[in-house]
């Protein structure tokens, strides 16, 4: 425990100086506690819209170190309050249903806002896939650690509909590699769990793995444009020069705006270092 895990309640609230609010988030990835604390809170923010229902246990639940409150416990301290705000959500979903819209992501989430992107690799979700110019970070990280804090309200409102591939992607972008890990080791088996798989792999290294992950999406799915790239990247990194050439103009065939013409570019230099 540190001075950061008391001060969970005043970020919440929006009562921290900018500095202390600094020091809080780049504390709250290396602390388990506050990071599920945080979780409990800003679930408990959605429950009108989630519709909880009032009852809570009666069993008393087990206080964490570190001075972060359960959900369940600050339910039971602020009953008062949550039920009437529970009663109302359950008369909203019968009277009203489906009628909230779900909230957008905001383009800082996916750095779309960027001019530039610093992943050469490429992830599933459509909106963290979208072309700007590679301009890879001085110093050989492949992702900066983010200009701007990845914000918490989004992240928690998709966990809350189970969209893993974007929040795969946002942890990616904003280098955060093990929450990203953590997400996809919840996420089902799909052709575009294994790409972003892939994705981890050629970050820590590992482009044999990212290899072997790659080649099934393409037998599954030959056109997979994401899984022709970082195959492609993966090959390279494996000195397999002609191979990755091959699935680079594979991608520049599909025609995608941007990539098809960095494809072109990275197949014509592959193709140029295996001449003799």
């Amino acid at each position: 425990m540190n001075a950061h895990c008391t001060k969970l309640h005043l970020f919440m609230d929006g009562e921290l100086s900018e500095a202390e609010a600094e020091g809080f988030r780049q504390h709250l990835p290396r602390c388990p506690a506050c990071e599920g604390g945080l979780r409990d809170l800003l679930q408990l923010e959605l429950l009108a819209a989630r519709a909880l229902g009032t009852g809570t246990s009666e069993q008393p639940a087990p206080q964490p170190a570190n001075n972060v409150v359960t959900l369940g416990a600050w339910v039971r301290r602020n009953a008062r309050v949550v039920a009437p705000l529970a009663m109302a959500a359950s008369l909203c979903a019968v009277m009203v249903p489906r009628m909230m819209p779900v909230a957008d992501v905001p383009a800082v989430v996916f750095l779309e806002n960027q001019p530039t992107r610093e992943l050469e690799a490429r992830l599933s979700h459509p909106r963290a896939d979208q072309w700007r110019r590679y301009s890879p970070m001085r110093g050989g990280s492949d992702v900066a650690e983010a200009q701007q804090p990845l914000l918490l309200r989004p992240l928690a409102e998709m966990q809350e509909r189970g969209e893993f591939r974007g929040l795969v992607a946002a942890y990616v972008l904003h280098g955060q590699w093990q929450q990203a890990q953590a997400e996809l080791a919840r996420e089902p088996a799909s052709l575009a769990r294994d790409n972003d798989l892939a994705v981890v792999a050629l970050h820590e290294g590992r482009p044999q793995a990212a290899l072997e992950l790659l080649d099934s999406v393409v037998r599954a799915e030959p056109r997979h444009a994401q899984a022709l790239w970082n195959r492609g990247l993966a090959l390279r990194a494996l000195k397999q020069d002609a191979r990755a050439a091959r699935d680079f103009e594979q991608v520049a065939s599909l025609g995608e705006p941007g990539w098809s013409d960095e494809a072109r570019k990275l197949a014509q230099e592959l193709r140029g270092a295996v001449a003799p």
